[in-house]
């Protein structure tokens, strides 16, 4: 039975576009492509996250991890973690309130 692939979510609202979450999605794709070579990982876009404040937002399910404050100098650790080449980035995490968070993995869940 195949792995079920990770799916990351790149938050490309109206805040986070504005922070450079387009190029920072265009950025991660380039990176997953030279170092995913077994197809692991799924990037998404994602329209809003509701944790505008604290874009970039980055969400990898179903890791039930919440990136927040991401920027291209993140990527390497972050693709590291998707890998099993390194641990969650801590950093990053904890930044957006926990019902948005719960909200995101209840949509995700749900499959809408």
């Amino acid at each position: 039975m195949a792995e079920t692939p990770r799916l990351v979510y790149v938050c490309e609202g109206g805040d986070c576009s504005e922070k450079g979450s387009v190029e920072l999605h265009e950025d991660l794709k380039a990176t997953l492509h030279e170092r995913d070579t077994e197809g692991k990982i799924r990037l998404r876009k994602y329209p809003c996250f509701g944790g505008c404040a604290h874009g970039i937002n980055v969400v990898v399910f179903p890791d039930r991890c919440f990136y927040s404050r991401v920027t291209a100098d993140d990527l390497p650790e972050i693709v590291d973690h998707l890998l099993g080449e390194g641990p969650k980035v801590e950093r990053l995490c904890g930044k957006v309130e926990k019902d948005v968070e719960q909200i995101t993995w209840d949509l995700l869940t749900s499959g809408f």
